[in-house]
């Protein structure tokens, strides 16, 4: 007699989006109806909370749940309808994709909230300083990083359960790191470390043992007051 096979259980992905003001552009509703999901798919947004707690509400629903992927996206970043196929395939402990930064500098550039880390010496111990990329280390088109922006990142439960038991119900938090005296580095002077809470929880996440890649196929935009900006690969000659 034939044994039985045992029904496979797809693998599952929570889709989480803060919204601090609880109203989502229609571009950005319109960019998550049209994303492919190659598994099955639950959204959940948290409005009219502060970011961190947002984003720890969302990451423990993940586990509550029993999801394999968390992907997060943020409420002004509309995304391409491939980003969760590619972010899946990639099999990356954390996935992030190429999102410019909201406001310019003086110069009218936007920065990639992509991050390499610079080790420091501060009261006698080495202190990562975090610096937006500029020019990849590699050829691609995945590159790994030390840190990255929230704006569309997807991350595997094991790494929300490997922090969850280190830092509970807050892993991601703002950080704060105040120096004896202040540290001057390629001219500029420091007298503290802030970070915001999603490099916080990058730098946790590498400490953890955790990868962290950027997949430069994937490119979201970001709504900013004025216009729709996109990263694009510097072309070399």
């Amino acid at each position: 007699m034939a044994k039985k096979r045992a029904a496979v259980q797809p693998k599952t992905v929570l889709i989480g989006m803060p919204c601090v003001s609880g109203m989502v552009p229609s571009v950005m509703v319109q960019s998550l109806l049209q994303l492919h999901k190659p598994y099955p798919c639950a959204f959940m947004s948290v409005e009219r909370q502060r970011i961190d707690k947002a984003r720890n509400n969302i990451a423990l629903e993940a586990l509550r749940n029993n999801v394999d992927y968390l992907l997060f996206v943020d409420d002004d970043n509309p995304i391409p309808p491939d980003t969760l196929e590619l972010m899946l395939a990639d099999d990356k402990d954390i996935v992030i994709a190429p999102i410019l930064g909201r406001n310019p500098d003086k110069q009218g550039n936007h920065s990639l909230c992509a991050f390499y880390a610079e080790s420091v010496d501060v009261d006698g111990a080495p202190l990562r300083l975090y610096r937006n990329i500029e020019q990849f280390r590699d050829a691609g088109p995945l590159h790994r990083v030390d840190a990255g922006g929230t704006g569309c990142m997807l991350i595997k439960r094991q790494v929300l359960q490997a922090l969850f038991a280190k830092y509970r119900d807050h892993i991601f938090e703002f950080g704060d790191i105040r120096f004896s005296k202040k540290i001057m580095v390629d001219g500029t002077e420091y007298d503290r470390r802030t970070m915001s809470e999603d490099c916080e929880f990058s730098e946790r996440a590498v400490d953890a043992g955790f990868e962290i890649w950027l997949d430069e196929r994937i490119k979201p935009f970001h709504i900013t007051s004025f216009n729709l900006v996109q990263w694009q690969a510097v072309k070399d000659g």
